[in-house]
């Protein structure tokens, strides 16, 4: 992934995504706002509406009890005879009743469908106006019977009252009826007659729409447009009134099915809001609640889709604006970017070229300044001292490769002078003797061709190193090379030491016998000085297992601590002696492992040292599987 591909991916994660959550969060609460807004309008639109119908009819009310009051109603009741065969009552209406009836149609502000007055035994109709596309009629005889309805509770009331009935479907539209009773002679005693007073449901309605506060506020033609207003009758769905007059007198699921949930809700009395969707024009927000004691539910209607619209363009030119200066910043981004890639590409192939060895490869950037021109001059001082470091690296390599073999070497004389000057100890009392002498020259001869073979090595340095002490590897029976070292080395110190030694017949291994015989002899010479002037038990043990020999040379001396053998020894000039350069061990240890074998250790500080040398019998090929031994096994 290149840089300019990170860049790309932090700009989305850290200022695209966010800035469109911002948006669509800023977005949302936009919407959210305008729809509470619109919400709480239509709910004052409603509540508006039945507040306007409810004081329309108070008032309807009031002028019916005062109409009912009056005395030419009363003077018309009271002389009311028992109805005719068709039902009709019998009297002449005085002029003054009619006149009082028309005008109280025509000051019914267009909402009065009709008043009639009711009197007799029979409770027949004796004058009835009507009004008429802008005229007012009045009929006073040959009334069919049933023409006026009207709640048959008003004979039983005891005083002056109106009662109210339902939003009722009629031919010519819905209408809500009053009836007020007519007493004669004081209000005690019964009702000698009625008024009946039909008002239009749809001109209650059509009043309660012009009465909008926030209708006017753009221009009823645009409010008209975008708003509306309707009423479902309970009972029956009908659309009772509509802002548009051409869905009135409607079930509500047929004029309105994408408003069909709503209107179940209403029908069965609840108040809320909605969704629907209004073919045409859009989405609308509807409220919804209850006409009191009408059987009548009112529902206002906002344009949803026209109210968000400005919130919608706000956010999108908003975030277009934010996205057009991220982008604006991403390329610049990408420009500086650009260059640095480039910079950083030619400082990694200048790397390259220095971890790949020419370490005299120079760098050469472009910017002349700043944070890649300083890595690419550190880099080629790093190059430059990188070659004066490996100048003095093979230096020091070549002088430690000497030092180290002439360290081993010096090891090697320091054990061989050690058995010279034995011998010529034990010459002084033993010399007289026959045997003695045949023993100390075969002795001399080996120690000669020793000291030969050491000093033979210092002009091979390189076969002197591990690595090359398997080129003479052969089959070897260790058991003669075992005895012959605690011969020259641990049977010389009898008594103060007892060495015990368990050997079997044969033990063939193959190696170098020179090398391992001076593991042997270091790991003898180091055991008897373990246990110094106090003496001790020399215990020498060796077995075949497999494809592999054993030897252990266990000590009861002072022993070693558990820190110095995991820290210090194997190690190069580490030891616990006063004399000596440190170095047995580990030129033990590089033998065994380069003929394929391992050296291990067991110590208790006071109690002793036990070293085991495990050798492979035989030259594995490839495709050999070597059993080893478990580790610590004996």
């Amino acid at each position: 992934m290149n840089l300019r591909t990170r860049i790309l991916l932090v700009f989305v994660a850290l200022a695209l995504a966010p800035l469109a959550a911002a948006s669509l969060v800023g977005y949302r609460g936009a919407v959210s706002s305008v729809e509470a807004a619109l919400r709480e309008r239509a709910d004052e639109r409603v509540a508006l509406a039945a507040g306007t119908i409810e004081g329309a009819l108070k008032r309807h009310e009031r002028a019916l009890l005062v109409l009912a009051q009056s005395g030419p109603t009363g003077e018309l009741v009271s002389r009311a005879p028992a109805a005719g065969a068709d039902g009709a009552a019998k009297v002449e209406v005085p002029e003054a009743v009619v006149r009082d009836l028309e005008s109280f149609l025509k000051n019914g502000d267009g909402q009065l469908e009709s008043v009639a007055v009711l009197g007799g035994p029979d409770h027949a109709p004796l004058a009835r106006s009507v009004s008429r596309d802008g005229s007012v009629a009045t009929q006073t005889a040959d009334f069919i019977s049933g023409a006026v309805r009207y709640d048959q509770k008003v004979w039983a009331l005891g005083g002056p009252s109106v009662l109210r009935s339902q939003v009722t479907p009629e031919a010519e539209g819905s209408v809500v009826r009053l009836t007020a009773p007519v007493f004669v002679g004081g209000v005690a005693g019964r009702p000698a007659g009625a008024l009946v007073r039909e008002v239009k449901a749809r001109a209650l309605l059509a009043a309660a729409e012009g009465a909008r506060s926030l209708a006017g506020v753009e221009g009823a033609a645009r409010a008209a447009s975008r708003q509306a207003l309707f009423a479902v009758e309970n009972s029956t769905g009908l659309l009772v009134y509509h802002s548009n007059s051409a869905l009135n007198h409607q079930p509500v699921a047929d004029a309105m099915p994408s408003c069909a949930a709503a209107a179940e809700r209403m029908r069965a009395g609840e108040s809320g809001s909605d969704f629907y969707e209004e073919p045409g024009a859009g989405r609308r927000l509807v409220s919804y609640g209850q006409a009191p004691g009408l059987n009548l539910s009112l529902a206002a209607a906002e344009d949803y889709t026209a109210a968000v619209a400005p919130a919608r363009g706000a956010a999108l030119w908003s975030g277009g604006l934010a996205l057009a200066a991220g982008l604006a910043g991403l390329a610049l981004l990408f420009i500086f970017a650009r260059r640095a890639e480039r910079g950083f590409q030619r400082v990694a192939q200048g790397a390259a070229a220095i971890a790949g060895g020419r370490l005299d490869q120079r760098i050469e950037v472009d910017d002349a300044s700043g944070e890649i021109h300083a890595l690419a001059e550190t880099l080629n001082e790093m190059g430059t001292q990188l070659r004066e470091m490996m100048a003095r690296e093979a230096e020091s390599k070549q002088l430690t490769t000497f030092m180290r073999v002439s360290a081993m070497i010096s090891h090697d004389l320091k054990n061989a002078i050690a058995g010279l000057s034995m011998l010529v100890s034990n010459m002084e009392r033993q010399f007289h003797r026959e045997e003695f002498r045949a023993d100390a020259i075969e002795s001399l001869r080996e120690a000669t061709d020793k000291l030969k073979r050491t000093v033979a090595r210092l002009s091979e340095p390189v076969r002197s190193l591990s690595g090359e002490y398997r080129r003479d590897a052969r089959p070897t029976d260790l058991v003669p090379v075992i005895r012959r070292v605690l011969a020259a080395r641990a049977e010389p110190a009898r008594p103060l030491y007892e060495v015990e030694a368990h050997l079997p017949d044969a033990l063939v291994a193959t190696v170098e016998p020179e090398r391992v015989e001076a593991v042997v002899e270091n790991l003898v010479v180091n055991a008897l000085e373990a246990m110094g002037a106090k003496g001790g038990r020399l215990t020498v043990e060796a077995r075949q297992e497999g494809d592999y020999v054993h030897l252990s040379v266990a000590d009861t001396g002072v022993g070693m601590t558990e820190e110095f053998i995991r820290t210090r020894l194997f190690h190069p000039f580490a030891t616990t002696k006063t004399k000596g350069i440190g170095l047995g061990l580990f030129t033990c240890k590089e033998v065994v492992e380069a003929h394929g074998g391992k050296l291990e250790v067991e110590s208790r500080l006071g109690a002793g040292t036990r070293f085991r040398v495990v050798l492979p019998s035989r030259l594995f090929k490839a495709g050999d599987r070597q059993q080893r031994p478990a580790k610590g096994a004996d």
